[in-house]
């Protein structure tokens, strides 16, 4: 037995009171003369032992009454053997979902509006003196302390739907930080959610110091149809011509998706129309072109029309056409006719040629492309910048002597980027396989024919892979190598075993030559992507004019300030949380507009379906409270405090207080 106010038993003292009265009589007793007092002195003897009983029993509920009463202002409990109260202050921890899910309608409206009823219950089921924690998916400092009774309730009338998306893990991780911080051990913890299937409950790994409630928010079941996602498949936009977005289109609901319109706008103005079908738990990739008028940057917007959940409806990108891409032919003796015939089929590309022994390393970080020539030797310097090119997300073609002078330093280039050089085989042969998949033939043809004009060399060296990133694109009749691709940070580098030479080989005369050629700056990786996903961390890249600190990020009047970084000549930059909202973003510094960029919230809420509570609870070692918490404060009374007994003390009480009342008025 337990006493949550035991100094109030000091108050026992006071059952002296009904004991001293008792012993000290002070009633004055009035004399009466009897002539003859024979006849009464067996009626006195009798009086006198009923009214000594009657006291007896009358002190008795007097002292009853008192300690009852006393131990009802103390009131007794005997804790649970569960319960880690020893006393004090408890806190709270309520983590509310305002993920897009809770958007769904219930009974009672929206889930997040009931929610946020539930955590006001919950909190008032407690004392004013206890202390809360208010945690949503945002993640906000100002969540991660506690506050009173009335600054959460007044946080919790703040909350609003979010895109941020957390799992179980994250969130019991983030209670748990508060928790080590405020080292407090009978904090408890309510989740209040409607738990769909995306959070990951593998990770979790429960605390017996505190305990977890699960409080469950069952709306409508939602079906959904959205833009999982788009973007631009061609590397590079061009003015004037047919450019193409592709997009996914997801159906989650038990019915098809039929004949609807995927509406295309540019900078707010409708420009195309696509009506797309897809079936029922299907999904379709579709395509939609578009032209762009200007070397400007443009915000792309593709949208559908579904209900209820509408968030994942939207689909921001941003676009800007291409001017042109810069190629650098480095020859180390002779010029190449072949290399400058293809780029002069078309303005789009700006050749520049230039000597080893005269090259301006400052020019590389504007270069697409850089084609070294046939190198007899390399400097360490160049080779250094070379990969600095390749990892910042240009490409390099390299393309042997077939007589260097130093070997050593061209292999030292080839081995950085996952490529080793062999020893150089006179031998005639024929390409006679192709990856038709990798993006530099794309488009050229689905599958070689069986009677194709393929390349011949007469020799060529003998070319293997470093690392998981080394393909073979071309290969000769004997599996060897004529052309290899390898990755190297944001890069590429291709290798072709055999100079262009006509002594070596046929390959500029060959038909496969000029959309080789024409392809190779397209895949440079220093092309913006054309969206991000919005989230705590997004990162996002940019083509950097100045070096700059800070610039900002501005949408609808709103305006970000974020820190970038200038590496190997691109931008870098992170949101760090600072904006929630979807859609596209001007980079500016000043007034002078430098990119724009294009977010999308994430569709980890996009596809429905719901835990069970009651599982949930069993598999991560929890407790499932009913839908219904209006009981919930006599559960937190007995959870915490036990079993209670001060009502049953304040009964007892009452019932001695009658009996002393009956005995003094009925006992005569």
């Amino acid at each position: 037995m337990h006493f949550l106010y035991p100094t109030f038993l000091y108050a026992l003292i006071l059952t002296a009171i009904p004991i001293i009265i008792h012993l000290f009589n002070f009633r004055r007793y009035k004399k009466i003369i009897f002539s003859d007092i024979r006849f009464l002195k067996q009626l006195n003897e009798q009086n006198k032992k009923q009214q000594t009983i009657k006291n007896w029993l009358i002190l008795l509920a007097r002292i009853l009454f008192i300690t009852c009463l006393v131990l009802a202002f103390a009131q007794p409990f005997v804790p649970n053997k569960e319960t880690t109260f020893k006393g004090g202050k408890y806190w709270v921890s309520i983590y509310v979902d305002n993920s897009f899910s809770m958007e769904a309608m219930g009974k009672g409206g929206s889930l997040l509006d009931q929610a946020k009823e539930k955590a006001e219950k919950i909190a008032q089921s407690y004392k004013a003196t206890d202390q809360f924690q208010l945690l949503t998916n945002d993640f906000e400092g100002k969540h991660q302390r506690l506050v009173n009774q009335q600054d959460f309730l007044q946080m919790l009338e703040e909350v609003n739907v979010s895109s941020a998306h957390r799992n179980i893990s994250q969130i019991k991780a983030r209670q748990n930080a508060l928790n080590d911080q405020v080292g407090l051990g009978s904090g408890r913890y309510y989740w209040i959610s409607d738990f769909q299937k995306n959070m990951d409950a593998t990770k979790w790994v429960n605390d017996s110091l505190n305990n977890t409630f699960l409080v469950p928010m069952l709306g409508n079941q939602s079906q959904n149809v959205w833009i999982d996602s788009a973007w631009f498949p061609d590397p590079l936009l061009k003015l004037g011509g047919q450019n193409k977005i592709k997009f996914v289109i997801r159906n989650s609901s038990e019915t098809n998706f039929e004949s609807q319109a995927v509406v295309l706008k540019i900078d707010g103005i409708q420009k195309a129309i696509q009506n797309i079908s897809c079936s029922a738990g299907e999904k379709i990739e579709a395509e939609i072109n578009f032209t762009l008028k200007d070397y400007n940057w443009h915000e792309l917007h593709l949208g559908i029309t579904d209900f209820p959940i509408v968030f994942d409806d939207h689909y921001y990108l941003a676009a800007k056409a291409k001017a042109f891409v810069n190629v650098l032919l480095v020859n180390d003796a002779s010029n190449e006719e072949n290399i400058n015939k293809v780029y002069s089929l078309d303005s789009f590309y700006h050749l520049k040629e230039v000597n080893i022994r005269q090259l301006n390393f400052a020019q590389f970080s504007s270069q697409s492309l850089i084609i070294l020539n046939q190198p007899v030797s390399l400097g360490s310097g160049l080779n250094q910048e070379l990969i600095k090119f390749i990892k910042g997300g240009g490409t390099l073609l390299f393309i042997p002597s077939a007589a260097p002078s130093d070997l050593f330093s061209i292999q030292s280039l080839l081995v950085q980027t996952g490529i080793n050089l062999g020893g150089l085989q006179k031998q005639t042969l024929s390409v006679n396989s192709i990856e038709t998949k990798d993006p530099i033939f794309d488009k050229v043809f689905s599958k070689v024919p069986e009677l194709a004009n393929l390349p011949q060399c007469t020799q060529y060296w003998q070319l293997s892979g470093a690392n998981s990133s080394y393909r073979k694109i071309m290969s000769l009749g004997n599996d060897f190598p004529f052309l290899v691709r390898s990755k190297l940070g944001l890069g590429n580098c291709y290798v072709l075993a055999s100079s262009i030479n006509k002594s070596s080989s046929n390959f500029t005369q060959n038909p496969l030559f000029v959309p080789f050629m024409l392809n190779l700056p397209l895949q440079t990786k220093l092309n913006l992507p054309a969206s991000y996903t919005l989230a705590d961390q997004s990162s996002f890249n940019f083509e950097a004019k100045d070096i700059q600190k800070v610039l900002s990020l501005q949408m609808d009047k709103q305006e970000f300030l974020v820190e970038v970084q200038i590496r190997e000549g691109n931008g870098f930059g992170k949101l760090n949380g600072q904006f929630k909202k979807a859609g596209v973003y001007t980079l500016q510094n000043g007034a002078d507009v430098w990119s724009k960029l294009a977010f999308n919230y994430p569709r980890d809420e996009s596809e429905p379906g719901f835990m069970d509570p009651q599982e949930l609870a069993k598999k991560i070692d929890a407790s499932a409270l009913d839908k219904d918490i209006s009981l919930l404060k006599s559960k937190i009374d007995q959870e915490m405090n036990g079993t209670q007994y001060w009502f049953y003390a304040m009964c007892f009480a009452l019932v001695f207080l009658l009996v002393e009342v009956g005995l003094i008025i009925w006992w005569k």
